[in-house]
């Protein structure tokens, strides 16, 4: 099995533990009402539960535990140190929330996801790999099987069999066990390219990072802010932030004042722009392409 499968399959919607002694906590922090931007806490508990998506080979974060099916379909560049690499995911997971999933104690870990079909991203079909998931459980980290997921992933090369189609669409196919088939046009959006500036420092206690991207008015902007894992130096998502397509924030002071940098000493930014397919906050499933730029930045 390749490395990057078996991150795939640790990471997808899973959790996994951290091995911090000290307890963190991670808040909203407060916004001035002129801030004009919208921050949603992704990972309250980071050292009891991981929520680490692998967002940067996926390109898909959620609230904990997911409870809908998502079909997604992701154009991602990874940035760190001037080089850039250039990666297309495409997954589904079918939800089955009858199927909940619950730590000894009963608290819920997740809901399972089963197979209804054959599953094709622009006629291209898709693998099914297990979910798993670990977690802490008093001193032991235990897993679980939580289903499985249908997935379709590329680095780009001279070659590739799926580059993304920025500005465009993906047909998305299911041939499900019973009934006839489904096919979905999933509008992609425009691609989004990030970038970082910073003035003063931590140590000095007046630093001020500044985010870039080129405006489209095409689609929806969010903006993931994780630390760098220092173990396996995998991303762990902590704060998204939902802003209008103006081209430039300046990060809100007092997130960088909760920040836990005593725990991560580099930050990934990941500048994503977003189609949704239906009203995402009222369907029962998420349908939605993205153009993703990761960009891993050392604090000054």
């Amino acid at each position: 099995m390749n490395k990057f499968l078996l991150h795939i399959l640790l990471l997808m919607f899973g959790v996994i533990s951290c091995n911090n002694p000290l307890p963190t906590k991670i808040v909203k922090p407060d916004l001035p009402e002129d801030a004009h931007v919208d921050i949603e806490v992704l990972s309250p508990e980071p050292d009891l539960f991981a929520y680490d998506n692998g967002y940067d080979t996926l390109g898909f974060v959620s609230a904990f535990p997911p409870d809908r099916t998502v079909i997604s379909v992701s154009g991602i560049k990874n940035s760190y140190n001037n080089l850039t690499s250039h990666r297309t995911t495409a997954f589904a997971v079918f939800i089955d929330k009858n199927m909940r999933i619950e730590r000894e104690d009963g608290r819920l870990l997740g809901f399972g996801s089963r197979v209804v079909g054959e599953t094709s991203f622009n006629n291209i079909k898709s693998r099914i790999i297990p979910r798993r998931i670990k977690y802490r459980w008093e001193e032991n980290i235990l897993d679980t099987l939580l289903g499985v997921a249908h997935l379709l992933t590329y680095s780009h090369g001279e070659n590739a069999l799926f580059p993304f189609p920025y500005k465009s669409r993906v047909k998305f196919r299911l041939n499900p066990i019973v009934g006839n088939d489904s096919v979905i046009d999933i509008p992609t959006p425009t691609e989004i390219t990030g970038n970082i500036s910073a003035t003063g420092s931590l140590r000095n206690h007046n630093l001020r990072i500044e985010l870039e991207w080129n405006r489209a008015d095409d689609g929806r902007i969010e903006i993931v802010v994780g630390g760098m894992n220092p173990n396996d130096n995998a991303p762990f998502p902590l704060y998204k932030i939902r802003v209008r397509d103006g081209g430039k924030i300046l990060i809100p002071r007092t997130l960088m004042e909760t920040f836990p940098f005593d725990r991560f000493q580099q930050i990934m930014f990941s500048f994503s722009r977003q189609k949704f397919v239906g009203d995402p906050l009222r369907s029962e499933n998420i349908i939605v392409a993205q153009s993703i730029h990761n960009i891993k930045f050392n604090v000054p």
